[in-house]
This record gives C-alpha cells, structure tokens and sequence, in this order.
C-alpha cells in the first residue's frame, strides 16, 4: 500500500508553498480569473484553506496507508473534505 503514501507525501509538498501564498496560478478557477476579478478574492487566504484542504487528504491517505482506517472510509472522508473545503473557500477568500 504504498501508492497511498506517495500521493499523500506529494500533497504536503504541494501544499507548502501554498501556506505561503506562492503557486496560486495552480488553483483551478482562480487562474482562469480576469485581474479585477483576482483582486476581489484573498488570495492568501484562498491558498490556506486550499493548504489546509490538501494537508487533510493527506492525512486521511496516511491513515489508509497504515490500515488504520479501510477504504471505504477513505471514500466517505474524501467526499465530506472536499465538500467542506469548498465551502471554506467561498466563505473566507472573498476579500471584505
């Protein structure tokens, strides 16, 4: 079960620089974005949250990695952190 872990190791390393608000133009969506549309969204913040949402699956993958949870776990946990991270993202990267 080692495919579980790479992908896992590989979303951490993506998301570091997110954490510092760098690579925002690998966000879908965002990059598509006319400049002042950009400038109506916090882009710090929208790249946290992604960060944030990234660092979880990660998490979720390590566990499934070492059998601690099954996968069909896996799928149901996918599902409700992507919802979830969706809906932070609208919420906390719209500048105010």
């Amino acid at each position: 079960m080692q495919i579980p872990l790479l992908c896992a190791i590989l979303l951490i390393v993506i998301s570091i620089p997110l954490y510092f608000g760098k690579c925002s133009n690998i966000i879908a969506g965002y990059n598509d974005l006319r400049q002042d549309d950009k400038e109506k969204i916090n882009k710090m913040r929208l790249c946290r949250v992604l960060a944030m949402t990234l660092d979880i699956t990660a998490i979720i993958l390590m566990l499934v990695a070492y059998s601690i949870i099954g996968v069909n776990d896996t799928m149901i946990l996918g599902v409700i952190t992507l919802i979830v991270g969706t809906i932070l993202r609208n919420v906390f990267s719209k500048n105010r």
